[in-house]
């Protein structure tokens, strides 16, 4: 997505120096929006934000509750129906970087590839170097090779598919052949396994392998979550790996920035329960992730969020509200309640008992999302699957 200007990778399409060729700069005060100079925007919220999510999701399943913040409440719906309270305004600001970029001094860039910001911003490769994977190199090594002046891994870029120039009508690249578009799934889970059985351990096994790789290679956002959760989480999806035969990667990161260049090379986005953060910092990932992770999921992707009790926040479903991944307004706490199985020929429900109790710390959601795999007694969702189409 970035064209090459003098020494300079930029973005044609929001760079005000470049705005739609090299060197076209907009008027003092203008914005470049989409490859052209307009005035500036006074809804205080970049004009890309919807435009790049509307490329991976259907236009209208567009949530409002993402961008004023959702509601704060932990309780159930006003029995007199009235509308929610949304809280105070929250401004998610621009969408962040796409999939594989770093956003540096206000630019999004290639830090796989770009010899001016190779592997972080402002770390620039000598005249005789290429950037490598993210690192200054004298020459590319096997498997990349160099295509339009990059070092390029030819196995899965959709530009340069098995070769410099070969470009994938799908956008999809794998083992250097291109590939047919396959459908992206969001997975909302309302336990933090930090006690479990085997039965409800199905269901986050049964989310990480919907990616139907293998490995399946998973990069998973701690944050704030718990050691014990982390523990139980991975145990359980052990416990499934073994059971059906399948295998996993795993590969934490740790700077919310860097997210989008992770993505590059996972088939599924897993954050764990976030028990210590506060509603703001929920919001702010939600938001700075957004436009990478409607590129993931429109790609095949999988991202699963998984929820929790807690006393700091209002539920880790705000993430998915914000990047409008898709619909909740709350949580309430559901430990003890005997959950059923809302759509047992759901993928995400393989193997899981059509009835079972749920552990400590368990959540239901305000939802209005048809998308219930598993809910309480009074229908409520617990686990909500939705299947996103390219």
């Amino acid at each position: 997505g970035l064209t090459w200007c003098g020494e300079t990778c930029v973005d044609l399409a929001r760079d005000e120096a470049h705005c739609g060729g090299c060197d076209r700069a907009c008027a003092s005060g203008s914005a470049c929006v989409d490859g052209v100079c307009e005035a500036p925007l006074d809804a205080g919220m970049d004009a890309s934000f919807d435009a790049g999510l509307d490329a991976g999701l259907d236009a209208g399943e567009v949530l409002d509750a993402g961008t004023d913040g959702g509601d704060a409440h932990d309780g159930a719906v006003p029995a007199d129906g009235s509308a929610r309270d949304a809280g105070p305004p929250f401004d998610a600001g621009p969408p962040g970087c796409d999939l594989g970029q770093l956003e540096c001094g206000g630019a999004c860039v290639d830090g796989v590839s770009d010899p001016t910001h190779c592997g972080a911003c402002d770390v620039r490769c000598g005249a005789a170097e290429v950037c490598a994977g993210g690192v200054c190199a004298p020459t590319c090594e096997a498997p990349r090779q160099v295509c339009a002046g990059l070092c390029i891994d030819t196995r899965n870029d959709p530009d340069h598919c098995g070769g410099c120039g070969i470009t994938c009508v799908s956008g999809l690249c794998i083992d250097g052949l291109c590939s047919d578009p396959v459908a992206g799934h969001v997975v909302l889970v309302g336990h933090d396994y930090e006690s479990s059985r085997p039965g409800m351990n199905r269901v986050i096994g049964n989310a990480v392998f919907l990616a139907r790789s293998a490995p399946v290679d998973v990069l998973v956002w701690e944050g704030t979550s718990t050691e014990p959760s982390r523990a139980g989480t991975d145990a359980a999806i052990r416990q499934v790996a073994t059971t059906t035969g399948r295998a996993w990667t795993r590969q934490a990161v740790f700077d919310a920035g860097k997210v989008p260049v992770g993505l590059v090379d996972a088939e599924v986005f897993l954050v764990y329960a976030q028990r210590g953060s506060d509603d703001d910092e929920l919001r702010g990932l939600g938001a700075l992730w957004s436009t990478a992770l409607a590129t993931f999921v429109a790609r095949g992707g999988v991202v699963i969020v998984l929820d929790t009790m807690g006393p700091t926040n209002s539920g880790s479903w705000q993430i998915t509200s914000t990047a409008r991944l898709l619909t909740a307004f709350g949580r309430s706490e559901a430990t003890g309640a005997v959950l059923r199985i809302a759509a047992p020929a759901d993928a995400v429900a393989l193997g899981v008992p059509l009835m079972y109790s749920a552990e400590r710390t368990s959540v239901w959601y305000d939802s209005d999302e048809a998308t219930a795999v598993v809910a309480d007694a009074m229908g409520r969702p617990v686990v909500i699957h939705r299947t996103v189409l390219p």
